[in-house]
C-alpha cells in the first residue's frame, strides 16, 4: 500500500512577540528600561512599513496624522493572513446609567466618526496601548497620555472582561495610576473606548 505524504503550507505567526512597554529609562541591570523586550523599534515605531508605506503604529484610517474622524489604528495588531488590524475611537465614552452593560450596548448598537460594527475590548486589548512612562505629572503616571490618544483625565476605563470569581463584576483599567486593573461592579459608571476590528485591503480600511 503505497503512502503518499503531503506537505502542508502553514502560515508564520503574526504579531507572536509581546510589544515593548514604552520604557526606556534603567534604573538597574536587567529591568526592563535595560533589556527593552519586546516587538518593533519602541511603544511607536514598527520595524517594518505598514501598508501604508511607514513605521508609524498608530495611523488614522488614511494612514496619517489627522485622526478626522477621531479613530486611531494600531499597526502593531496588523494581521497579514487575515486582514485584519484593530483601532480605536479615542473620544472617550461615558457609560452613565447602566454601566458596563452600557458600555456594551453603546459600543455595539452606535456609529463612531463614520464606522459601526464596534466592540468594547478585552483587557488585553486596552492594556495594550497602555505606554508605561508616558505623561507623568507629579507621581502619577497618564498611560493614555500620548499622541495620538492624548488622554490625562482621571478615569476608569472599561473592559469587557468579566470577573469570573463574581460575575457582578469586570475588569476596568486606571490608566492614571499606573496601568492598574481592578474587578469593579458592572453598575458603576465609568468610561470607555470602543474598538473595532478593520478589514484590511492595500490601503483601503472597512
Amino acid at each position: 500500500m503505497a503512502i503518499t505524504i503531503r506537505k502542508i503550507a502553514c502560515p508564520e505567526p503574526v504579531g507572536a512577540d509581546l510589544m515593548k512597554t514604552g520604557q526606556t529609562t534603567s534604573y538597574r541591570t536587567g529591568d526592563d528600561g535595560n533589556l527593552q523586550k519586546g516587538r518593533d523599534v519602541d511603544f511607536l515605531t514598527l520595524s517594518a512599513n505598514n501598508p501604508f508605506g511607514n513605521t508609524n503604529r498608530f495611523t488614522d484610517e488614511l494612514g496619517g496624522s489627522t485622526y478626522t474622524n477621531d479613530w486611531v489604528i494600531d499597526w502593531s495588531t496588523y494581521n497579514s493572513i487575515a486582514g485584519s488590524v484593530l483601532g480605536w475611537y479615542k473620544i472617550p465614552q461615558l457609560a452613565s446609567t447602566a454601566g458596563w452593560d452600557e458600555a456594551i450596548d453603546n459600543s455595539i448598537a452606535n456609529t463612531f466618526g463614520t464606522f459601526s460594527g464596534c466592540r468594547l475590548g478585552n483587557i488585553m486589548e486596552i492594556y495594550s496601548i497602555i505606554k508605561w512612562t508616558t505623561g507623568l505629572i507629579g507621581n502619577l503616571n497618564y498611560g493614555y497620555n500620548y499622541p495620538p490618544f492624548n488622554l490625562s483625565a482621571d478615569y476608569f476605563y472599561w473592559s469587557s472582561t468579566t470577573y469570573h470569581i463574581n460575575t457582578s463584576q469586570a475588569y476596568v483599567v486606571r490608566p492614571l495610576t499606573k496601568g492598574m486593573a481592578i474587578a469593579n461592579k458592572t453598575t458603576l459608571s465609568y468610561y470607555y473606548l470602543p474598538c473595532r476590528t478593520f478589514t484590511v485591503n492595500g490601503t483601503s480600511l472597512t
